[in-house]
C-alpha cells in the first residue's frame, strides 16, 4: 500500500515541476520581447525629438520639449507564472 502512494506522490511532484519550466521559459521570452520593443520605441521617440530640436525654429524646439515628456513611458510588466499547488 505504501509503494503505490509513493509512486503517485512522485508522479504528482514531477508533473508540477515539468509544467512550471515551460511556463517560466515563455515568461522569460515574453519579458525579453517586451523589453526589446520598449527600447526600440523609446529610441525612435528620442530620435524624432532630436531631429525636431535641431531645426532653428523656436516653436519647434518648444514642441520637441513637450514631446520629450511623452517619450518617458513606464515599462510594461508581466506577472511571473504561478507555482504549482505545492509551491514547487
Amino acid at each position: 500500500m505504501k509503494i503505490p502512494i509513493a509512486v503517485l506522490l512522485v508522479c504528482l511532484l514531477s508533473g508540477c515541476a515539468f509544467v512550471g519550466n515551460k511556463d517560466y521559459s515563455q515568461y522569460v521570452d515574453s519579458a525579453k520581447a517586451i523589453s526589446k520593443d520598449n527600447t526600440m520605441a523609446q529610441t525612435a521617440c528620442w530620435s524624432a525629438v532630436a531631429e525636431i530640436a535641431k531645426s532653428g525654429d523656436n516653436s519647434a524646439k518648444v514642441g520637441a520639449i513637450s514631446l520629450a515628456e511623452k517619450c518617458k513611458n513606464e515599462t510594461v510588466k508581466i506577472e511571473a507564472p504561478r507555482r504549482g499547488w505545492l509551491g514547487f
